[in-house]
């Protein structure tokens, strides 16, 4: 019992880095050190190390033997994993300063010390472990931590593993996985993060000074408006990252340029490369490797797919166009079609999950057919009978559904370009888009062929975006009916307001009172463009309510409406207020002049919150309407 609570003390005091309470007790009994203080077996260091006491650990070094620190747990590790795990160098430091053995002690699984911290994400941890570690523990480890670093994407830290010696990037090991691949998957997620680029530079310069004043006292325009400012935080971050990605990248490729001819385009069909490159979009890899061996743009995967097959599979515009710099190439790779019949225009077509959700959708078809066809007074054996072939119909499609999940990894993908688009009419909108830009480069025939299945590329996208069809149709008629209502609210309270002027009327003439005052003028010119304004804006939801919605009308039709009608909503919303805070000008102004100035001021409140909330759906149609035009147009990047 009495240690008993002494272990509790020493644990807290470890968890909350209190040396003055546990001090007393250690210098009483230093052999308190070595027990095992909590149910996995952890000592006081244990935990210090753990919950990240570096004062704690650091006195605790002066009442221990360096033996001491290689206790285990009952997990098998030291507590210098927990160091390591723990991120703290100081603390990492200050354990390997009384044990130099720490960082090459393994735990019972054979887990070393800098391979946790690597796992964890701990940069500047690995970065210290890779110079304290000695070098024949960390070559064993070395292809492990390189991948892992490249994952975590602490490139810096893979490139000081690499050049600790060579042979890596050629290294290819079971499931025809390399560094190489891995580092090709990983880099472009980097600008793929920042792909809002000068976008989201100018909103966020635009709306600081706004945010700047209202922070304090709109808490949800906050909400908004923080993952912005997150992400200007880590524009420079992500520069170093994507700049440090790219001397790896270089000397990963140099090593892997090495090889002979043969065995370079071994090891690139091997570890899947080329595709994986396009899959990811990753551009600036592809540049690289087609420059230098130009071939290489013939090669097709196990589907029979180019990578600009993989690139429209994938929706990786920057890739595909590409297909614009291989001049009379390109009408030879597009006539190549794969191993289901598809040619690259029913790549487009192609939308895996939907497909899913539709068969998923079915298994509640054979319920409601029970349950018309089965009256209350009906016998067990029709009942039996009914649920028979509920139970039958749920397992068909549940096969279907588990086949086409293992298909092909290619026919389930939700591409990250479409999950970049938010909503989703524009994301309709950006298939059609894909679907026209394709068009243009096939032959005329490849519009009718037929793939294995009978359909036609139209056919094909047709069917696959019924879903997102249908859900783009309510997101549109959502969002038009909500603005509707604001719209036709304020359409009705500035009608009424142009009837009943402030100061009244002239009994003899009819005339305002307040006809000659110049904030007369600002209130009637700004109550007619508020009225104005709304009508136009009720005029447009309308038009996107009484919609055919075909797919070609997501294109540019209901994008444009609902922009047209968002702008004049926002119109009508600055100068009813403006028209509002005139009329307080014209009323007090003689009286209580400082009401006015403050009542105008409050009357900027609704129009920075409504522009705080709905600036990124305003920017993503205009973004997406009118400047997507460009999207498939020859970037910076040349192959030849």
């Amino acid at each position: 019992m009495k240690y008993l609570t002494v272990y509790q003390v020493l644990y807290q005091a470890a968890l909350k880095d209190n040396w003055r309470i546990a001090e007393p007790i250690l210098k009483n009994d230093p052999s308190l050190a070595r027990h095992k203080i909590s149910e996995k077996g952890e000592t006081v260091l244990h935990i210090a190390a753990a919950a990240r006491s570096t004062l704690f650990v650091r006195k605790l070094m002066n009442l221990i033997e360096k033996e001491d620190l290689e206790l285990l747990n009952d997990e098998g590790s030291t507590a210098f994993h927990f160091a390591a795990a723990s991120g703290v160098v100081e603390i990492a430091k200050a354990m390997r300063e009384k044990n130099v053995k720490l960082p090459n002690i393994p735990g019972e699984d054979g887990l070393l010390p800098i391979t946790m911290a690597a796992t964890i994400g701990n940069n500047d941890m690995v970065s210290y472990l890779c110079e304290v570690t000695s070098l024949d523990v960390l070559q064993q480890v070395r292809y492990a931590l390189l991948e892992t670093a490249i994952h975590n994407e602490m490139y810096d830290v893979a490139l000081n593993l690499f050049k600790k010696g060579g042979g890596l990037a050629t290294k290819v090991l079971e499931g025809n996985a390399s560094v190489l691949y891995a580092l090709v998957k990983k880099s472009l997620a980097i600008s793929n993060q920042n792909q809002e680029g000068n976008w989201e530079r100018f909103i966020i310069r635009a709306c600081s000074p706004v945010w700047g004043m209202f922070t304090s006292a709109i808490s949800i325009a906050r909400m908004q408006f923080t993952p912005c400012f997150r992400r200007v935080q880590v524009l420079p971050e992500k520069s170093l990252l994507k700049k440090q990605a790219g001397l790896l990248l270089e000397e990963l490729w140099a090593e892997f340029q090495k090889c002979a001819g043969d065995k370079l385009f071994d090891l690139v069909e091997k570890s899947k490369l080329l595709h994986s490159a396009a899959r990811a979009g990753n551009v600036e890899f592809l540049v690289v490797l087609i420059h230098n061996h130009p071939d290489l743009i013939w090669k097709v995967d196990k589907n029979n797919r180019t990578i600009f097959h993989v690139a429209v599979l994938h929706r990786e515009e920057k890739v595909f166009s590409l297909i614009h710099q291989i001049g009379a190439i390109k009408d030879l790779i597009t006539l190549i079609v794969d191993n289901d019949g598809n040619n690259i225009l029913h790549l487009v077509g192609k939308l895996g999950l939907a497909i899913n959700k539709q068969k998923l959708g079915e298994i509640d078809a054979p319920k409601n057919k029970i349950e018309q066809s089965v009256p209350s007074d009906a016998d067990n054996h029709v009942f039996l009978e009914s649920l028979q072939q509920l139970l039958l119909r749920q397992t068909e499609v549940i096969k279907q559904i588990t086949e086409s999940m293992c298909v092909k990894e290619e026919e389930k993908i939700m591409p990250p370009s479409f999950l970049r688009v938010s909503g989703a009419a524009l994301q309709m909108q950006r298939e059609i888009l894909w679907f026209k830009e394709v068009e243009k480069i096939v032959p005329l025939s490849f519009l009718r062929m037929k793939n294995n299945d009978g359909k036609t590329p139209r056919q094909l996208f047709t069917e696959e975006h019924q879903l997102l069809l249908k859900e783009g149709e309510r997101w549109m008629k959502d969002t038009a009916n909500s603005c509707m209502i604001a719209a036709t609210l304020i359409a009705t309270m500035v009608f009424a307001a142009g009837f009943t002027l402030p100061g009244g009327n002239n009994s003899d003439l009819g005339t305002p009172v307040m006809l000659t005052l110049k904030g007369f003028s600002v209130f009637v010119i700004s109550d007619a463009v508020a009225l104005f304004s709304s009508i136009v804006s009720i005029i447009m939801f309308l038009s996107i309510l009484t919609s055919r919605y075909t797919e070609d009308d997501f294109l540019v039709s209901l994008p444009a409406k609902l922009l047209f009608g968002l702008t004049t909503l926002f119109v009508s919303i600055v100068s009813m207020l403006l028209a509002f805070a005139a009329t307080f000008f014209l009323v007090y102004n003689n009286h209580m002049a400082w009401q006015p100035k403050l009542i105008a001021a409050f009357a900027g409140v609704p129009v920075a919150l409504f522009g705080c909330l709905q600036y990124k759906l305003w920017f993503d149609v205009a973004k997406s309407t009118y400047w997507s035009k460009y999207l498939f147009r020859p970037g910076k990047h040349s192959l030849y």
